[in-house]
């Protein structure tokens, strides 16, 4: 018997998709470099976003202006991000484990490098109704991978790091799991998820 008590997800490629693929790709290209470079840059400022709370696009076109932004690739940037905005969906089937996960006695959190708008979503979708907590770095200060974080949620959750399992789509997000403590789930698709938390003794 396994001592997870609470199952965490990330949001965005995990609770929220979108059928665009991959925004950094369009970007960078619209940028003119390589995607490499492009996100060498990103994870330089991505800071200011999560945890200083600025919006997600002028967080975007200060890394581009890095490479040199003219009023075109600006233009061309709103476009990528306006399409980005107008394609995410809900993960429906995702979501409906919440009940099911808290009706076996996990608690079941977010934990978000996002900004403060996140908070709003979760209203929106009535997903905030789902979950026992929500845990995003904008509001708190730290982002992921980083301890600190993870100490938040950790507390906010009154849990021990060997207590959690979490679960996001970036690999850079859970690079520090063995060094703090949780495990780690790399999100690819309900299914493979479903099976890796089964694996744990979490059944649906």
């Amino acid at each position: 018997m396994n001592n997870i008590k609470a199952v965490v997800f990330d949001f965005a490629g995990v609770i929220e998709l979108n059928d665009s693929g991959n925004p950094m790709i369009a970007i960078a290209k619209a940028v003119g470099v390589p995607l490499e470079d492009f996100k060498k840059e990103y994870f330089k400022y991505n800071h200011l976003s999560n945890v200083g709370n600025m919006k997600w696009e002028d967080m975007i076109l200060k890394v581009a202006n890095v490479f040199g932004l003219t009023e075109k690739i600006k233009k061309e940037i709103s476009a990528i991000i306006d399409d980005l905005e107008s394609r995410r969906v809900i993960n429906a089937e995702l979501v409906a484990m919440f009940p099911v996960l808290r009706q076996q006695g996990f608690k079941v959190a977010i934990f978000s490098n996002n900004n403060s708008e996140l908070r709003e979503r979760l209203i929106e979708t009535k997903i905030i109704e789902l979950i026992d907590e929500a845990i995003i770095s904008a509001e708190i200060g730290f982002q992921k991978p980083h301890l600190e974080a993870f100490e938040v949620l950790f507390k906010k959750l009154n849990v021990q790091p060997a207590e959690v399992v979490f679960i996001d789509d970036t690999a850079k997000s859970l690079e520090k799991a063995s060094e703090i403590g949780y495990t780690p789930i790399l999100f690819e698709s309900n299914e493979q998820l479903k099976s890796d938390l089964e694996k744990l003794g979490i059944k649906f």
